[in-house]
């Protein structure tokens, strides 16, 4: 029954309406993916755009991971399985990220990725090609672009290169995404579509999607051993009622007597030497002083704040969300100066400053000076602090809203003056744990066998969930096990320093 226009309206909202009936009727196209009529205001050539602009974000500010044959590898088959999909045409790029976040993730116009901490929990080349044809599939049914397209329609008015990375606003959602990223979230339709779409191109390149179903199990139960916290996958990946039993029941219906390819070991193998959580020689808290290793250097952040490590920066924010501090590293010309460093990286950034002084901090030449910047959540005031140190420049910026100014001042000055040259060796040697394959000798259990490979009894269930395993599941004689070098229970950073 068709819903009349009360007479009393008026005319400018008939208008209006029968604008976006026209448009909702214009935007419908089949999906290439699924053969449905979906709501699209977005052409293909704007998708590609908005990915091209995305991903250049993304792999600035979260980083490749740095191992040539497994990003290879990996790229291979996302392509394999993309080129073969509804939507070959598109610029296709499958890469892995150099983040221990557990999360793959997909941007409109066919860019890929799966990060160094998702591919840790995998065990097998096709339980890797059912999350990649997952994500490719939230890319052929056009997923994001439709959830675009609502919002334009709503009138929320989203840009092209805003949808998938969101500038760095201060107090922010760098703090809160851990990787500094917010991602649209599927729905539980969105989902459920793209796991059919994953067995249909698993089973198009002969690989078992049941292994797909095992990982998405592991997946949830990682989010059980969260608590209150979200893990990366769950945050932009809804978990649909009975997946893993509408993927099974997928397969049995699909794949028929068909001889399909699992890869286990093989696979393990690739993962082995690649870095597992945290890296840290990048940097690591420990209490609330931070240590970069590779950098040698050290910086003390306030008690209590959150504090972020992103490959481009540095950031830490109390509780409150009010104020902020941001520390940048800059290679910089012999005999530069901290003023003329300071000088040139306002004017660049187009920050108002005040008049500064000349320190010396941690032994090296610093200089200090108050700035001030208008940005749409109002005038932000701060102090900045420049320390040369070799050919580093590093740049230590607090700042808060002007209200808060006086609080905050003297927080800010007290971690520009806490910089200094890290000398503790344990520190300065400290290197990142690494997946290792352990062959199990004898019939045992999972427990046991991580147990007999140096594992404490607090790594047994991370190694077991590591292997997609339970502790006290049985594992037979030359089983190929992943385990970390070195052991999980020499983690960095665990001083209890206030």
């Amino acid at each position: 029954m068709a819903k009349t226009v009360p007479a009393s309206y008026p005319s400018s909202l008939k208008l209006y309406s029968l604008g976006v009936i026209l448009l909702s009727a214009l935007a419908c196209a089949t999906n290439p993916a699924t053969g449905k009529k979906d709501l699209v205001l977005v052409s293909e050539a704007q998708e590609i755009e908005m990915g091209a602009s995305a991903d250049r974000q993304v792999t600035q500010s979260m980083g490749l991971y740095d191992d040539g044959d497994l990003a290879s590898y990996v790229s291979d088959i996302g392509l394999r399985l993309a080129r073969n999909s509804e939507r070959p045409h598109l610029p296709w790029k499958v890469q892995v990220i150099d983040s221990p976040v557990v999360n793959a993730f997909a941007i409109p116009g066919g860019y890929v990725y799966l990060t160094r901490g998702i591919l840790a929990y995998m065990n097998s080349e096709a339980a890797m090609v059912g999350i990649l044809g997952h994500e490719i599939g939230h890319i052929t049914a056009r997923h994001s672009v439709q959830q675009i397209s609502r919002a334009q329609l709503a009138g929320i008015g989203l840009g092209v290169g805003s949808i998938v990375v969101p500038e760095v606003r201060p107090f922010g959602d760098i703090l809160q995404t851990g990787v500094g990223l917010l991602f649209l979230k599927f729905s539980r339709d969105d989902e459920r579509e793209s796991d059919i779409l994953g067995v249909r191109y698993s089973l198009a390149a002969g690989y078992d999607p049941t292994e797909m179903a095992v990982f998405f199990e592991v997946l949830d139960r990682m989010g059980e051993r969260s608590g209150n916290g979200v893990p990366g996958w769950l945050s932009t990946h809804p978990d649909p009622e009975d997946r893993e039993q509408h993927i099974l029941q997928l397969v049995q219906t699909q794949a028929g007597n068909r001889s399909l390819v699992v890869r286990e070991e093989e696979f393990k193998r690739r993962l082995e030497g690649v870095i597992f959580g945290e890296n840290p020689r990048e940097g690591f808290m420990d209490g609330n002083r931070f240590k970069h290793p590779d950098l040698r250097f050290q910086l003390d952040f306030p008690t209590g704040w959150n504090v972020q490590n992103t490959p481009r920066a540095v950031y830490s924010a109390p509780p409150e969300r009010d104020a902020a501090l941001q520390l940048t590293a800059t290679p910089v010309e012999e005999g530069t100066r901290p003023e003329q460093h300071a000088t040139r990286f306002f004017q660049q950034n187009k920050i108002e400053f005040g008049t500064g002084e000349r320190i010396r901090v941690g032994g090296f030449p610093a200089y200090r000076a108050p700035f001030r910047v208008r940005s749409s959540q109002g005038l932000l005031i701060g102090e900045a602090g420049f320390v040369i140190d070799g050919d580093m420049a590093y740049e230590i910026l607090g700042y808060t809203y002007e209200q808060s100014y006086r609080k905050y001042r003297n927080t800010f000055l007290e971690v520009i003056e806490s910089y200094g040259r890290l000398t503790d060796k344990k520190a300065l040697g400290v290197q990142p744990h690494r997946i290792a394959l352990y062959s199990v000798p004898k019939n045992t259990t999972a427990g046991r066998a991580f147990s007999e490979a140096g594992a404490d009894e607090d790594s047994v269930e991370e190694l077991a969930l590591l292997n997609n395993l339970r502790p006290e599941d049985p594992v037979e004689a030359g089983t190929l096990l992943k385990i970390i070098d070195p052991p999980l229970s020499e983690r960095p950073g665990r001083s209890n320093r206030p």
